[in-house]
């Protein structure tokens, strides 16, 4: 299972908090004063990544989006990552 930490608003997270099935908004207060809110989410390896879109044409995505960031790359860390925790 992944756990991924969402943050955002409180109201965008509680519209994904409504759709996860999961109510617990965190609050963290930074030095700075401002405060921010979170979620923590669990999902399984496989269902990650049957969510990337993988088969988008790189040349469509966002022009915005970071270079470094390949998901066929990620795909196959992920994978390569199961396959040693399910071989222990």
């Amino acid at each position: 299972m992944l756990k991924i930490r969402i943050a955002g608003t409180e109201s965008e997270l509680r519209q994904i908090a409504h759709k996860a099935g999961s109510t617990h908004i965190k609050r963290f207060k930074r030095d700075n004063g401002k405060t921010i809110f979170a979620i923590d989410v669990q999902i399984s390896v496989n269902d990650f990544l049957n969510n990337l879109d993988l088969n988008s044409n790189p040349e469509e995505q966002d022009l915005n989006h970071s270079e470094h960031c390949n998901p066929h790359e990620i795909q196959a860390e992920l994978e390569d990552l199961l396959n040693e925790i399910s071989d222990k």
